[in-house]
């Protein structure tokens, strides 16, 4: 499951991914950017596959999903239509409690795979999560997917995706690009949004 996610580095995203036309980030989301715990039913920033390649905000969470799992859309018999990404640049699990906070080892953001649906004039979307790879395993038996950035123009054509071209896509990231660190418990307040949040985790008393 993918609960929480960050998206600190709003600068960084244009030079990430060029090919999108990106409008003035200001005018996204209920508290501005950057945004360091990013909850379900708040905006997230994004992109859907119909043709506009224009960045825009979408309310996290279809009907009151939030996430969707990558095997029951391949299990669909009809081609996958509406999809969409969402960008971040970390996301956090928990183990007991305590939160997990993963990064590219590189330290750009990335885009996950989502889908969305039409919501009063803007749309509604979810996230995509698959098995974990080895850097998520130890925590959680779920991983949101991030995609390659040579898969995203294929999720994002405007075209249905048959089933088994998803498959293709919808898979665990390469663990080796990836990081973890353990850190703050203020992360679970879902109303708490500040950069304190992915201060390292206190010392553990013995």
């Amino acid at each position: 499951m993918c609960g929480r996610f960050t998206l600190t580095k709003p600068a960084a995203l244009a030079a990430a991914f060029p090919s999108f036309k990106f409008p003035q980030l200001r005018e996204f989301s209920e508290t501005g950017l950057p945004r360091y715990n990013i909850a379900p039913t708040q905006e997230v920033l994004g992109v859907r596959n119909d043709g506009r390649e224009t960045v825009e905000a979408l309310r996290w969470g279809v009907r009151g999903r939030i996430n969707v799992r990558a095997e029951s859309i391949l299990a669909r018999r009809n081609p996958v239509r509406r999809r969409c990404i969402e960008f971040a640049d970390g996301f956090y699990e928990w183990k007991e409690r305590r939160p997990y906070y993963y990064t590219l080892r590189s330290g750009e953001p990335f885009a996950f795979a989502g889908l969305w649906e039409p919501l009063d004039g803007t749309a509604a979307c979810d996230v995509v999560t698959c098995e974990p790879n080895a850097v998520v395993a130890p925590v959680h038996d779920r991983m949101p997917v991030l995609l390659a950035r040579d898969a995203i123009a294929l999720w994002l054509d405007p075209e249905p995706l048959p089933p088994e071209v998803a498959g293709s896509l919808l898979r665990p990231f390469d663990p080796a690009l990836m990081t973890v660190r353990e850190v703050s418990m203020r992360v679970n307040n879902a109303n708490y949004d500040a950069a304190d949040v992915l201060a390292d985790a206190a010392p553990r008393l013995l």
